[in-house]
C-alpha cells in the first residue's frame, strides 16, 4: 500500500464516529444481523487461514474452479470495445433473451418467448425478486429439506417465513405429497430444487408436473430453481419448462454460475408468464434498475457459441464425484449416496458434523460444509465440494483418513 494511503487508512482508524444507538435501524437489517452465520464459520476460518499461507483444502463452497473459457471472455471484451457500458433495459438485454427463448423453445418442445424471461444479478437476485413479488411479510414458502442454504437469508430479509419439510433419509428425494402437506393458509408458494444442492438429486418429470398441477389448482406459485441444470452425470436434466406448458403460477429460475464457470459474472434469469416477467421488471427497475450490457452480451455469446468447454468441465465433475464416492466407500464410519447432478457429495459422519467438521479444519487443514446448514435432518452429515482436481482431492482424503485412524487409535 503506497505511504499516503497507509497514512489515510490509519488515521481512518482513530476517527472519533458517532454512535449508531439512536440512529434507525430497520427491521430487515435486524433480522439479518442475528440470522445464523455459524455454518459459514469454518468455511470463513479455512479461507483465512489460506490467505495466510496455511497448507489448507477448501471443499466448503460451490464456486467452479475452472476458469471462464476464453471464447466467453472474447465476446465480453468485445462489447466493452463497441461502448456496450451504458444503461440497458430492466428487464436485460433483448439478445440476451431473444437467445434463452430459442435455447429454451429447442429444449422444451414449447413455444418460449423473449419477454417470457427476465435477467438478474445472478439467480439470488432472481429469487430474491420472485419472491419479492408473490409474497408478503408474514406469507410463507415451502421447500423440502435439505434445503439450499441461500433461500433461509433471502426469505429473512423479505420478512417471509421458510418452511422446510424433512425428506426421507438415506437419499432425501423429493416427496411430492410430504411437500404440499405443509401448505397453510399462509403459503403463497413452494420451491423445487433440481438437481438439488446439497444432495444432487435430479426431481423425475412426473413429480415435476404433479407438483405443478397440484400448486395450479391450489392457486399457488411454484419456483423451480435449477442452477445446476448442466450439471447431470447419467440422464440428462429434466426442467420445468420440459413439463409444462403454460406458466400461469410457474417461475424457472436458472444461470450460468456453475455451467459455464461464470460465477463471479452475476447472470441468472427468470422464465415465467409475460404478465409476471413484467412485474419482475418492475421490481428490478425499482430495486438495480438495470444490468451490465457488455456482462449480458458475454452472457449471450456463452449461451450463442456453446463449445465442448462446458461438457468437459461437467466430465471431470463427474469423475471428481466418482473419486470421492470410492474413497468414502473404503473408509468405515462414513457413508453416502451418488449424486446425479450437481457439485457436492453429503457425506454421512455418523456424528455431529459441526463438530466434526470443525476439528478435521484445526487438525487436517481440510474444510468441508456442515450439514446442518441444510436442515436437522442432516445435522450428521457434511458437504464435500467437487471444485478441486482430482490430486487435490486425493490428498484432502489422504488427510481425512490419516486423521480418522489416528482417532480410532485414540480412542481404542
Amino acid at each position: 500500500m503506497p505511504r499516503e494511503n497507509q497514512e489515510y487508512f490509519e488515521s481512518s482508524l482513530s476517527y472519533d464516529r458517532p454512535s449508531m444507538s439512536k440512529l434507525p435501524i430497520s427491521s430487515v437489517s435486524q433480522r439479518l444481523s442475528f440470522a445464523d452465520n455459524s455454518a459459514w464459520a469454518v468455511h470463513t476460518d479455512a479461507m483465512q487461514r489460506l490467505a495466510q499461507g496455511e497448507s489448507i483444502i477448501p471443499l466448503s463452497l460451490g464456486d467452479p474452479d475452472f476458469n471462464t473459457p476464453d471464447y466467453i471472455n472474447v465476446g465480453l471484451i468485445e462489447a466493452i470495445k463497441q461502448h456496450r457500458t451504458h444503461y440497458t433495459s430492466p428487464a436485460g438485454e433483448e439478445r440476451l433473451k431473444i437467445e434463452l427463448a430459442r435455447l429454451e423453445t429447442r429444449s422444451s418442445g414449447f413455444q418460449r418467448h423473449p419477454n417470457q424471461f427476465t435477467v438478474f444479478h445472478g439467480a439470488t437476485g432472481a429469487i430474491h425478486a420472485t419472491l419479492s413479488c408473490i409474497a408478503n411479510p408474514g406469507d410463507n414458502v415451502v421447500t423440502s429439506e435439505p434445503k439450499y442454504i441461500g433461500y433461509e437469508p433471502t426469505c429473512m430479509a423479505i420478512g417471509v417465513e421458510l418452511k422446510t419439510v424433512a425428506m426421507q433419509a438415506p437419499k432425501f428425494e423429493v416427496d411430492v405429497a410430504a411437500l404440499l402437506s405443509a401448505v397453510d393458509e399462509r403459503t403463497v408458494g413452494v420451491i423445487v430444487n433440481t438437481p438439488s444442492n446439497p444432495m444432487g438429486n435430479v426431481t423425475p418429470a412426473d413429480d415435476l408436473k404433479r407438483l405443478a398441477e397440484e400448486c395450479r389448482r391450489r392457486n399457488l406459485w411454484l419456483i423451480s430453481d435449477e442452477v445446476y441444470s448442466l450439471l447431470c452425470f447419467e440422464e440428462k436434466h429434466v426442467s420445468m419448462l420440459n413439463v409444462v406448458e403454460h406458466l400461469e403460477n410457474v417461475i424457472v429460475v436458472d444461470s450460468l454460475s456453475k455451467s459455464h464457470a461464470m460465477s463471479g459474472w452475476r447472470v441468472g434469469w427468470t422464465a415465467s408468464s409475460p404478465e409476471f416477467s413484467e412485474r419482475l421488471a418492475d421490481f428490478a427497475l425499482g430495486a438495480f434498475f438495470c444490468g451490465s450490457p457488455f456482462i449480458q452480451d458475454g452472457a449471450t455469446y456463452a449461451l450463442k457459441h456453446n463449445t465442448q468447454r462446458v461438457q468437459k468441465m461437467v466430465e471431470q465433475y463427474k469423475q471428481r464425484r466418482n473419486y470421492t464416492l470410492d474413497r468414502i466407500q473404503c473408509i468405515e464410519g462414513l457413508s453416502a449416496e451418488q449424486p446425479a447432478g450437481g457439485m457436492f457429495v453429503m457425506v454421512n459422519v455418523h456424528e455431529n458434523g459441526d463438530r466434526f467438521a470443525r476439528q478435521l479444519l484445526d487438525e487436517t487443514g481440510v474444510s468441508v460444509f456442515p450439514g446442518s446448514a441444510s436442515g436437522e435432518c442432516t445435522r450428521n452429515y457434511v458437504r464435500i465440494g467437487l471444485a478441486k482436481p482430482v490430486h487435490e482431492l486425493e490428498e484432502a482424503w489422504n488427510r481425512i483418513q490419516d486423521w480418522l485412524d489416528s482417532r480410532k487409535k485414540t480412542a481404542a
